[in-house]
Formats: structure tokens, sequence, C-alpha cells
């Protein structure tokens, strides 16, 4: 019977530099992609929590049957307020047109979203048409004192209360990575609150008015 020699062969210098050369192009063009999505990503759990936080106030206004303020904070003193930072505190039965630190319901900090989207916030009339095309700076109106907010009342509208600068507009944006996207979270007198995407027409379930 005729024996059968197996030839056994490594890899070549040159297969291997050819590998490498792909592998660096696939990094190379995946990375940046990567980088964007993940900022876009943080953009929209900033802006989701932000939204859930108005939501969760104006919820817990209706179900207690009392004020409910939903304040853009910081909550440890670090210098967040520029960030997602967030804090839902009740009115106190006992003051009245006071919110104790004792009725705190829920406190968001930026790591709970992403450190490196922005808010930037509006106390104009929303417009009832193209409302968001101007882009609000990053930071813009985060410093006002009282902080900004809104309070809510038994019923879940927003009315005007002394303990905050009443905000209608709140947009979310990355301003160290231009390219990323812009969400904007919108608040009627009515109480209720909408997230949008300008990038999107109006015609867009997605996109602002």
């Amino acid at each position: 019977m005729l024996g059968l020699r197996f030839i056994q062969r490594g890899i070549t210098m040159i297969e291997v530099m050819v590998t490498v050369v792909i592998v660096a192009t696939v990094v190379a063009i995946g990375i940046p992609g990567l980088s964007a999505w993940m900022q876009n990503a943080q953009v929209k759990a900033t802006a989701e929590s932000v939204l859930t936080g108005l939501q969760l106030a104006r919820g817990e206004a209706v179900r207690q049957n009392v004020r409910t303020r939903f304040q853009l904070a910081n909550p440890n003193g670090t210098g967040c307020s520029s960030m997602g930072c967030w804090t839902i505190t009740t009115d106190s039965l006992t003051a009245p047109g006071t919110f104790p630190t004792a009725n705190q319901v829920q406190t968001v900090g930026a790591q709970e979203s992403g450190t490196n989207a922005r808010l930037g916030v509006s106390t104009a009339t929303l417009a009832a048409s193209n409302c968001c095309a101007t882009a609000i700076a990053a930071g813009t109106g985060m410093g006002t004192n009282p902080l900004p907010g809104v309070v809510f009342n038994a019923f879940g509208q927003v009315v005007t209360d002394a303990s905050v600068t009443r905000i209608t507009r709140i947009d979310v944006s990355n301003p160290s990575a231009p390219d990323t996207r812009r969400l904007v979270i919108m608040i009627s007198s009515s109480g209720m609150a909408k997230l949008c995407d300008p990038s999107f027409p109006s015609s867009n379930s997605r996109g602002c008015p």
C-alpha cells in the first residue's frame, strides 16, 4: 500500500502582514462610527432620563394630590447641573410652598445616563411651528437662581412657582462632538412632556413641531 505524505505548511510572513493590514483597515473605519454611536447613545440616554423624570414628577403630583417639583439640579454638590442631574420633590403638607429635602421622591445623577451629554434650557413660550430648529447651546439657562425646573399641581398641570425658574424646553446635546444628534424635550403648560428629534421633519412622529 502506498503511503500518503502530508505536507505541513506554516503561515508566511506575507500572509501575516496582509492580515494585519486588513484588520487595521477595518478597525480604522469602524472606530469613528462606533465612537459616534456611543456619543449618540449617551445623548439619547440622558434625554430619556430627563423625560422619565418629568413624567414621574407629574404622575406623583396626581397620585399624591400634592404639588410636585421637577428640578434640574446637582444632588451632591459636584457641579453636574449642566448634565442630566435631576431631583423630584413633593410640596410640604405642614409648610405649603416649600419642598424640603426630606420629601425627595427620586434623584438621578449624570453617571446614570452618561457624562458627555449636556443640557440647555429655555423659558420662552414654545412656537406652534418650527419650534426647535435653532439649537439651545449647552449650559444655557442652567445657572439660574433658582435652578431650572417645573412644578406640577395635583391635576398634572405646570404652574408658576418661586422655587424654580420655569422652563418650557430642554435641549440635550454633546458640544464636544458636534456631529452627534441633538434631542429636544418640550414641556407644555398642560404638563405634557414630549421628546423629539429636530433632524426629522415635523411630519415624522419622531420630529419636532
